[in-house]
């Protein structure tokens, strides 16, 4: 018997239909309208451009063609002859070609026209060239075209690359205004707030003569508790206009600031603050493993350079491994106070300043292994391996199990949280 009805699809044939259209107006045939830009004249197809553009669309519908055989114009303000017939190309066909020269004025010609899927293909294609040349002007496109992604990557990619940012033709030229507010972004990664006072001088140094009166308004968002009274009275003097600006600002130190723990109180860096960390270990004294954590960071103390005491693990361990991924810190196994092994684990919060408890291990381990941050399950445990990462892969290669020495190697991929077993190596390999 005959089964019913069913649908059946041709999958080349929206591909036809484009080409078929395309050719037609390439041949000027049934075109029905112009399109008019900087006084030129392009035959249109009234019905594709409605369909594409909600803009045409509308206008089509506020004023309707009439039937006195005239031809019908659509007239666009603010768009190219040369950008409108990419657009075209692009409303015939689906593809477009992007560039850093035309970029701005493809988007702007999007928007105008409210085609919302080439406005996210020229998005895509922003996000890929922020760079520290750039950053500044993508940020401040992006922000008035409201392409919320790309501003929020181009303003990441200022946080964190500041420092190269700052020596950019583009920072330099930047308004008091603007200057004022990239300062005062929170979360600029400078490790050290000197490099926030270098980037003033710079800016102020390109035209110190109509800058200057921006002066104390522009440092008023340097962070200057940051600042090392050391290090300014030796800029003051190698360099005139750093005397210019302590005298002008009177709330710039030039005292030693607090030092220690007193510092660390009473003063939150911006952005991330290069640390180093110990976590338990042995002590020297007793010879016995400890709980104690502590870091010195430069940026609080850079003369003295002390080391500052942080909340302990909830038990010693020496043999342990330590591990810094996701902005926490994750100490894995290791032994006790009496050389028993541990299969515990705990995971520091910086934020807080507080650990928590991980689930155990399946089996107890000495020393540093490879952990699974995604399921907290060990994958072909071993110590004393060589690590490496590239492009978001680590590689971890030889080391010893507590059983033999190991040639095996095995990549961890930080994005898709997998493992992949790599080729061994020619030898044994060991920390």
């Amino acid at each position: 018997t005959m089964s019913g009805p069913s649908a059946v699809s041709d999958p080349q044939h929206p591909a036809r239909l484009l080409r078929a259209l395309s050719s037609f107006r390439e041949e000027t045939r049934f075109c029905d309208a112009h399109l008019v830009l900087e006084g030129e004249e392009i035959p249109v197809q009234k019905n594709i451009l409605a369909a594409a553009s909600p803009y045409i669309r509308t206008k089509l519908n506020y004023n309707p063609p009439k039937d006195d055989g005239s031809t019908y114009k659509i007239e666009l303000e603010g768009i190219s002859v040369d950008i409108m017939k990419e657009i075209l190309d692009y409303i015939f066909s689906g593809q477009i070609r992007l560039n850093e020269e035309t970029i701005q004025d493809v988007v702007q010609a999007a928007d105008l026209l409210l085609l919302t899927d080439l406005k996210t293909l020229c998005c895509e294609f922003l996000e890929g060239c922020i760079a520290a040349e750039n950053c500044i002007g993508i940020r401040d496109f992006a922000l008035h075209y409201c392409l919320h992604h790309v501003h929020y990557l181009a303003s990441e990619y200022l946080e964190t690359h500041f420092r190269d940012v700052s020596s950019t033709e583009e920072f330099l030229e930047l308004t008091p205004q603007k200057l004022k507010e990239v300062l005062s972004m929170e979360k600029l990664n400078v490790g050290n707030e000197r490099y926030v006072f270098e980037a003033v001088i710079r800016w102020i140094s390109h035209d110190s003569e109509s800058r200057k009166v921006h002066m104390k308004d522009v440092m008023s968002a340097v962070w200057v508790s940051g600042l090392d009274a050391a290090y300014l009275r030796e800029q003051m003097m190698s360099e005139p206009l750093v005397r210019e600006i302590v005298k002008e600002c009177n709330n710039i130190p030039l005292t030693p600031p607090q030092q220690g723990e007193a510092m660390l109180a009473s003063f939150k860096p911006r952005g991330y603050s290069e640390c180093i960390v110990t976590v338990g270990g042995e002590e020297r004294v007793s010879r016995k493993p400890t709980s104690v954590m502590r870091c010195m960071c430069p940026l609080y103390d850079p003369n003295r350079q002390l080391w500052i005491e942080l909340a302990p693990m909830s038990i010693p361990r020496i043999n342990h491994g330590v591990l810094s991924a996701e902005g926490f810190l994750f100490v894995l196994g290791g032994q006790d106070e009496n050389k028993g092994t541990l299969s515990s684990g705990e995971k520091y919060d910086p934020d807080t300043n507080s650990w928590s408890s991980l689930p155990p291990m399946h089996e107890a381990r000495s020393l540093s292994n490879c952990w699974d941050l995604s399921f907290l399950l060990w994958q072909n445990a071993r110590h004393n391996f060589g690590v490496v990462e590239i492009d978001g892969i680590l590689y971890i290669l030889g080391g010893e199990d507590g059983e033999r020495e190991l040639i095996s190697m095995e990549s961890y991929d930080i994005y898709s949280r997998t493992w992949t077993k790599q080729p061994d190596l020619t030898m044994v390999r060991k920390v």
